[in-house]
């Protein structure tokens, strides 16, 4: 289950670094940042978001991510165990299903402009709520196994960057990121996506707070390492 992360999660915290650097994304760092302060005025969001998910924005933004950035665009495979009639039509036991995860989050029966990005779509009235908010880990029975540990490590980790520092757009316009969750892959015959190469800035916010998260959490972390 860990091992199957080792991609995925990645992908969708590189592309939403992406979108962070853009000038929407100049926007939802600024609200994300005021939410996080309202829930943690005194700065403790660092420590604590590894204990409690309680900064809705920051949340649906996460949600967001994973439906536009789409990581796996199609599904693993699926093979049925019995015959399925479908419109007149006999599709018979062992047939082979790949399920377009990616057209599933485009869909704009399902979602209402599905080509923007809009984080709002998760906040008071959750698109999907009634059933698959998303398709990035699939869907039915046979879904992602790790979902709400890649949710809960996306959460904790985009917390940190926005409190720890403001993501710049590049200086040369070379080094923008791709925003289409299609183009955006190196790799395009890959299962998982593969961002492909840009730049971003990272300014601290803070610069004396910022190294001394790092050194608590290094020595929190030190006994890993032994």
């Amino acid at each position: 289950m860990v091992s199957a992360g080792l991609d995925t999660v990645p992908g969708n915290l590189i592309m939403g670094i992406a979108y962070l650097s853009s000038a929407h994304g100049q926007q939802i760092q600024a609200r994300a940042y005021e939410e996080i302060m309202k829930v943690y005025p005194d700065g403790d969001a660092w420590s604590k978001c590894i204990l409690e998910e309680k900064v809705p924005y920051v949340t649906a933004f996460v949600r967001e991510v994973l439906r536009f950035f789409i990581v796996i665009p199609i599904c693993l495979p699926r093979t049925s165990i019995k015959d399925i009639v479908y419109e007149g039509a006999v599709i018979p036991a062992g047939t082979t299903f790949y399920m377009n995860a990616w057209a599933a989050d485009y869909d704009e029966t399902h979602f209402k402009k599905p080509k923007e990005f809009n984080v709002d779509r998760y906040l008071d009235n959750p698109e999907g709520a009634g059933g698959t908010p998303h398709f990035a880990y699939g869907a039915g029975s046979r879904m992602c196994a790790g979902s709400h540990l890649a949710n809960r490590e996306l959460y904790t980790a985009f917390i940190r960057l926005i409190s720890a520092f403001h993501i710049d757009p590049p200086k040369d316009p070379k080094d923008l990121p791709i925003l289409d969750a299609l183009k955006c892959n190196s790799i395009p015959s890959s299962l998982t996506t593969e961002p492909k190469d840009f730049k971003v800035g990272f300014r601290p916010r803070d610069r004396n707070t910022l190294e001394r998260w790092i050194a608590e959490s290094e020595d929190a972390t030190r006994h890993l390492m032994t």
